[in-house]
C-alpha cells in the first residue's frame, strides 16, 4: 500500500510506503488521529496552509468484509477548532484501494483551482479545475463523467465549500446511481478543502483491483470467520430486515414513540404526527412517487439502506437520505412533507452542506421568529438563495447553526439558550433529556455533537458521566477504523461475531491467533486519547465541556415530556438512575359526527 502526498503550494506529488503494522488497528478514523498528530500545529489556523487535509481507507479495506470501504476525511475543524474526522460510504475508498492508496494527503494551498485525478494505472496528476468553479456537486459530477467514464468515483465541493462555509461537506459518489449524494458532511471539511482550492478528486477504477494478500490458510480462516459477521448483520432485525427496508428513516418511529425525535427546535414534546414521516409512510411514499430502496451506498454492502426519491410526479428528487435528515429537516422545523424534506436534502447535497447542521439553524431561526414551524417554502427558499446578495441570513445560515444563533444575539442575552449545539457542532436527531448516551459523549467528545457518537446510548451503572461518554465514543472510534456504523451494530454486541472480528485483525497482522475482545476497546481508547490530546494543544479542554450557552442551555432547564428530566451534564457529577419513559401520550378519539 502507499501513501499520496500532494503539495499544493508547488504542485508537486510524492509517494511513500504504507506498512499497516507500523500502524495496528488503526484505520480510517484512526489513522486521521495518528497523521494529524504527526502533521498538523493544533494551534495553526483551520483554513490557512498549514491544515493539511486527509482521504484515507478503513482497516478492512481490500478484504471481503463487508462494509469496511468507508471513507474517513479528515483536517482540523474550521467549526470546532479542534481535531475532526468526517466519514462517509459511496465508491472513493474502495477506488483508493484498488490502487493500493491508503491514505492522500493534501498539503498547503493552491494559487489556482485545481482537481486530483489518479487514472486507471493508479498515477495521480493534478489539472486545472477553473471550468468547474461555481458548479455545484451534481453539475461537477455530470461534466466529469462526461469527460471521463461512467466507472470514476468522484469527490467533490460544491458553492458552500467555495464560499468555505463552516458547515460545508465534502460530496462523494454512491455505488449503484454514481450520483454525489454520500456527504462527509461534519465539521467544516469543504471548507478545507475550498481554502486549498481543491475543486475535486477524481479516481478511474482499476482493471486489477488490490486485495490485501493471505497465504491460502489465512484466507480460508478469514472467510470462515467472515460467515459469522454475515450471518450476525442478516439475523438481527434492525440490519437484517429494517434497514434493507427503510433505511435509517426507519428511526423516526424509535425515537417519535419514545420522545426523542426533536420537533420545533428540540421543544421537548412528544412529536404529533411523527407518523406522517414514519416507516410506512415514508416507504410509501418512495414506491408511489417511483423511487425505491435496498440500495447498497458502498461496493460489499449487505445491510443496502440506501434510497432514491422521487417527487409526486415521479421526478428524481434526492437520494441517499438519512434519518438525520428527515428529523432534523423535518419534524424539528415542523415539516411533515417527505417531499419536501428530500428538496432541502438535494439542495444540501447539491450545494454541498451538512443537513444536520442547516436543520438545526433554521429550526432556531423559526424559534426567533425569522421563519413560522412548518414554513416548508421558507425554509426551502432561504437555503437555495443562501449565496444571493439579497440573502439575509445565508451569510450565516452557511456557518450552521452556531453561527446563526450568535447574528441572533442569543449568546448575549440573558435567560435560557434553546440552541442545540455543541463544540459549535448542531445536535443529531436525538433529545439528550431522553436519550443522555448521546448528550454525554457530544458534551465530552472531542468532535461535539457527532451524530454517530453515541452508540453506546444506554445508560451504564457504576459508570462517571465521563466514563460512559468514554466507552461510548472508543466505541465508535474502532467502529469508524473498521466498517459502518449500522453494521457495527450487529457484529459488536453479537457473541460470535465480536471475537470473530478481533480475529480477522490478527490475521491482518500476521498474528498466529488472537487478539482478544479487548482489543476494541483500548484501540478506541489509544484513538480517543489521540483526539483529546490535540484539542488540548488547540486550547479545547474539558472544562469548557458544555452546550452552547453553558449553563443557560435549554438541555439543562427546560423538562423532556417523556423523561421529566433536563439533560445531566458530565459536569453534574454522578449520573442519577434515569426513570423509565412513560409511553406516549394516547390520541384523543375523533368526535363523532
Amino acid at each position: 500500500m502507499r501513501i499520496i502526498k500532494v503539495d499544493l503550494t508547488h504542485q508537486v506529488i510524492t509517494e511513500e510506503e504504507f506498512n499497516q503494522k507500523d500502524y495496528g488497528f488503526l484505520g480510517g478514523r484512526g489513522l486521521i488521529a495518528k497523521f494529524l498528530t504527526d502533521y498538523c500545529d493544533p494551534t495553526c489556523d483551520p483554513l490557512g496552509p498549514e491544515n493539511p487535509l486527509l482521504f484515507t481507507t478503513g482497516y478492512f479495506s481490500g478484504t471481503i468484509l463487508t462494509t469496511s470501504n468507508r471513507l474517513s476525511i479528515g483536517a482540523k475543524s474550521p467549526l470546532t477548532g479542534g481535531i475532526k474526522e468526517s466519514n462517509s460510504g459511496g465508491t472513493l475508498a474502495r477506488r483508493m484501494t484498488d490502487h493500493q492508496i491508503k491514505l492522500i494527503m493534501f498539503q498547503g494551498q493552491s494559487k489556482d483551482w485545481v482537481y486530483l485525478y489518479i487514472d486507471k494505472d493508479g498515477k495521480p496528476s493534478l489539472h486545472s479545475a477553473e471550468s468547474y468553479v461555481g458548479m455545484d456537486c451534481y453539475p461537477v459530477g455530470d461534466a466529469m463523467r462526461k469527460k471521463y467514464n461512467d466507472r470514476i468515483a468522484i469527490a467533490t465541493i460544491g458553492t458552500a465549500g467555495e464560499n468555505l462555509g463552516l458547515v460545508s461537506s465534502i460530496m462523494s459518489t454512491e455505488m449503484n446511481s454514481g450520483l454525489p449524494c454520500r456527504g462527509a458532511a461534519r465539521g467544516g471539511m469543504g471548507a478545507v478543502m475550498g481554502s486549498k482550492k481543491l475543486k475535486a478528486l477524481v479516481i478511474e477504477h482499476s482493471d486489477d483491483p488490490y486485495m490485501i494478500p493471505m497465504t491460502d490458510e489465512q484466507r480460508a480462516e478469514f472467510n470462515e470467520l467472515n460467515k459469522k459477521i454475515v450471518n450476525a448483520i442478516y439475523n438481527n432485525p434492525l440490519t437484517g430486515q429494517t434497514m434493507p427496508l427503510y433505511g435509517s428513516a426507519a428511526g423516526v418511529d424509535t425515537t417519535g414513540k419514545m420522545g426523542a425525535l426533536p420537533w420545533n427546535n428540540f421543544n421537548g414534546k412528544f412529536t404529533p404526527d411523527w407518523e406522517r414521516l414514519g416507516t410506512q409512510q415514508w416507504r410509501k411514499n418512495l414506491i408511489d412517487h417511483g423511487g425505491h430502496g435496498t440500495i447498497p451506498c458502498q461496493p460489499g454492502c449487505i445491510v443496502r439502506c440506501s434510497n432514491e426519491y422521487c417527487d409526486k410526479n415521479g421526478n428524481y428528487l434526492s437520494a441517499g437520505i438519512e434519518y438525520e435528515t428527515v428529523a432534523l429537516c423535518g419534524s424539528n422545523l415542523g415539516i411533515f412533507d417527505t417531499d419536501h424534506v428530500c428538496t432541502l436534502d438535494r439542495l444540501c447535497d447539491d450545494m454541498g452542506m451538512d443537513t444536520i447542521d442547516i436543520g438545526c439553524a433554521l429550526g432556531v431561526l423559526m424559534d426567533n421568529g425569522i421563519l413560522e414551524f412548518g414554513d416548508a417554502e421558507g425554509a426551502i427558499n432561504m437555503v437555495r438563495n443562501m449565496f444571493s446578495p439579497d440573502s439575509k441570513w445565508g451569510q450565516y445560515l452557511k456557518d450552521g447553526c452556531a453561527s446563526v444563533a450568535d447574528a441572533l444575539g442569543i449568546d448575549k442575552k440573558e435567560g435560557i439558550k434553546r440552541v442545540p449545539v455543541s463544540k459549535r457542532q448542531a445536535f443529531a436527531a436525538y433529545d439528550p433529556r431522553v436519550i443522555r448516551g448521546y448528550g454525554l459523549s457530544w458534551e465530552r467528545g472531542p468532535m461535539g455533537a457527532d451524530h454517530t457518537s453515541g452508540s453506546a446510548a444506554t445508560y451504564i451503572p457504576n459508570l462517571t458521566p465521563e466514563q460512559q461518554a468514554d466507552y461510548s465514543l472508543a466505541v465508535t472510534c474502532t467502529c469508524d477504523c473498521f466498517m459502518c456504523l449500522f453494521a457495527w451494530s450487529a457484529v459488536n454486541y453479537n457473541p460470535e461475531a465480536r471475537p470473530a472480528i478481533c480475529r480477522m485483525a490478527g490475521i491482518l497482522q500476521g498474528m498466529e491467533e488472537g487478539p482478544d475482545m479487548s482489543m476494541i476497546d483500548r484501540n478506541g481508547m489509544q484513538i480517543l486519547q489521540m483526539e483529546y490530546a490535540f484539542n488540548a494543544k488547540a486550547g479545547i479542554t474539558h472544562d469548557q465541556d458544555r452546550f452552547y450557552g453553558g449553563k443557560d442551555n435549554f438541555q439543562y432547564h427546560e423538562k423532556a415530556e417523556a423523561t421529566q428530566n433536563v439533560f445531566w451534564s458530565v459536569q453534574n457529577g454522578p449520573l442519577p438512575t434515569p426513570p423509565a419513559p412513560p409511553a406516549a401520550p394516547a390520541k384523543p378519539a375523533e368526535e363523532k359526527k
